[in-house]
């Protein structure tokens, strides 16, 4: 699976940055795992 910046993703969502990661908090969506 391809992964999207957060930027892509907010665009792609009709939604703000601040807006995914509000979703991250409550736990709606996964936040991705970091490369290391």
């Amino acid at each position: 699976m391809s992964q999207l910046t957060i930027g892509k993703l907010a665009q792609a969502a009709r939604v703000s940055v601040e807006t995914i990661r509000y979703y991250e908090r409550l736990g709606l969506i996964e936040q991705p795992l970091k490369p290391a």
